[in-house]
């Protein structure tokens, strides 16, 4: 036996419920095969997972119903664990947190955590599944503790209530969120459950293959603005359209993600103090005053994004410190299309040059007009 299996099962027998966060459950018992048994460290440790709801009895039954002839041989937890990863049911991230006994947070609502995707600034993103339907979603999770920014708070919330708002084929789609109560020295926890995308966001795509053929490129920046333009039908401006926040379906479907810092410009509901968005991808009034912008700061993000996608580089060259590129957004003009694309029509460098102008009145007055500019050189 080795050490993670005695940590595991001394905690099984010892009846600790590693952090089940719903306090003294009744142990739920699992109806077994009379032809055969589990050891009884086997049995609490299934019974833990029942307790934990990372396992339904249904399927606790049809696991040990298939594996009856092999249930006396599952001694420990460690065996058990890989025995229901092997048969789908548990995965090794869920057994990983199970054997640190940092289960805060494994379950959330009515999902279960089946793995982490990827962590940033506003938390972190999880693979979930839903307990009754078995339908896969990602899950964004901010822990809350007492070093959690309110404006942190502000755009968590902000987003939920955004994505709740907002139906559309080319916008992450929202499906539940809730909260989780600290517990045992772990942290509140936020949640956000949306649509699972597999695929990748546009700037992954460009990293690992290179610069897209205009026709796909036009095609996926109308997809961005078809969705962009619902959001703007709403008064709700997007404030950090860039390359990571457009995923692309396996259908090259594209979805609109991260409304964290939207801006409800109707009634100018913003925090002067928030993240302002990425600065590569930024329109100079927005690095001004991010609290005034109006629809127009989207169009030109969304001509940042296809000028990453047509060339594998932002609209300005890399700066050499946060003020110098602060100076080339405000002070100077991005470059043109057709001097890194040769070959470029120059009617699509005029629409580039039109939506990445300093002056917000002199782009293209809505979302709509950059679907209509683009539908010459986009690949159906």
């Amino acid at each position: 036996m080795n050490a993670q299996e005695l940590d595991l099962d001394s905690a099984v027998t010892a009846g600790k419920t590693l952090n089940l966060g719903s306090g003294d459950v009744p142990t739920t018992r699992i109806a077994v095969p009379k032809t055969a048994q589990l050891p009884p460290l086997a049995q609490a440790f299934l019974d833990n997972l029942l307790r934990m709801k990372l396992l339904t009895a249904s399927l606790a039954g049809q696991f040990l119903q298939a594996n009856a002839p092999n249930l006396p041989e599952l001694k420990n937890a460690s065996l058990v664990g890989e025995a229901l990863i092997r048969s789908g049911l548990l995965t090794q991230y869920q057994l990983d947190r199970l054997y640190s006994g940092t289960t805060h947070g494994l379950v959330l609502g009515s999902y279960r955590v089946l793995a982490r995707l990827g962590s940033g600034g506003m938390g972190t993103v999880f693979l979930g599944e839903h307990m009754m339907m078995r339908r896969r979603v990602a899950i964004k999770v901010l822990p809350v503790d007492d070093d959690c920014p309110s404006s942190h708070l502000d755009r968590f919330y902000a987003e939920m209530r955004v994505l709740a708002q907002l139906q559309h084929p080319n916008i992450v789609m929202a499906f539940d969120s809730g909260r989780v109560p600290a517990q045992s020295g772990f942290p509140q926890l936020l949640y956000l459950v949306m649509e699972l995308i597999e695929g990748c966001n546009m700037e992954q795509k460009v990293r690992s293959q290179g610069p897209v053929a205009m026709g796909q490129a036009c095609n996926w920046i109308r997809q961005a603005a078809s969705g962009l333009q619902e959001a703007h039908n709403r008064e709700l401006i997007h404030r950090d359209v860039k390359p990571s926040n457009l995923l692309l379906t396996k259908n090259e479907q594209v979805k609109l993600v991260d409304f964290g810092l939207v801006r409800q410009f109707a009634l100018g509901l913003t925090d002067p103090r928030s993240t302002i968005g990425t600065l590569a991808y930024m329109p100079p009034e927005q690095s001004t005053d991010p609290t005034s912008v109006g629809s127009q700061a989207d169009i030109y993000s969304l001509g940042g994004t296809l000028f990453w996608l047509l060339t594998g580089q932002p609209p300005y060259p890399p700066a050499t410190s946060l003020i110098k590129a602060m100076q080339q957004i405000r002070d100077e003009s991005p470059r043109r299309l057709r001097a890194l694309q040769p070959d470029a029509p120059p009617a699509l460098e005029a629409i580039l040059l039109r939506m990445l102008d300093r002056d917000p009145m002199r782009r293209p007055p809505m979302a709509l007009s950059v679907m209509k500019l683009l539908e010459p050189f986009a690949a159906n």
